[in-house]
């Protein structure tokens, strides 16, 4: 397998964000009709992910949990609310696929995920990465 665009020290991670970015790169190369069936396959795949990360996550007690959650939840409903808007668009599905989609993965990537990994890795103190954590009430 190859390795994602900004490694995380994390194998799951590190191995479920390289088959996204993979998945997400053969979108260009797709005919329109197939468009709608991979951006289901790539939200499918998206969720799968989260709730493998999630896991491993709550196995190690991360304290940025909850804003972790949080992110995944508003990223999986963007790709829901594209879903619903573009109506089959095609040209707003492919820009979607290209560009918004892979923006919003990477930064989430460069954000929680790289936070969560550098706490799995020991390189953050817990009451550090407790301070950069949502109020507990925001987690579903």
């Amino acid at each position: 397998m190859s390795h994602p665009k900004f490694p995380l020290g994390v194998d799951l991670m590190d191995d479920d964000h390289t088959r996204i970015e993979e998945m997400l790169a053969r979108s260009e190369g797709l005919a329109d009709a197939e468009l709608p069936g991979h951006l289901a396959a790539c939200r499918a795949e998206i969720a799968e992910h989260f709730a493998r990360e999630e896991a491993l996550l709550r196995d190690h007690a991360v304290p940025v949990l909850a804003c972790h959650i949080a992110q995944h939840n508003r990223l999986v409903a963007d790709i829901d609310a594209t879903i619903a808007a573009t109506g089959g668009n095609i040209p707003s599905l492919r820009a979607y696929l290209a560009h918004d989609l892979p923006n919003l993965i990477m930064s989430h990537i460069a954000s929680v995920d790289q936070i969560s990994a550098r706490f799995l890795a020991g390189e953050l103190p817990a009451e550090i990465v407790a301070n950069l954590r949502l109020p507990e009430e925001t987690a579903p």
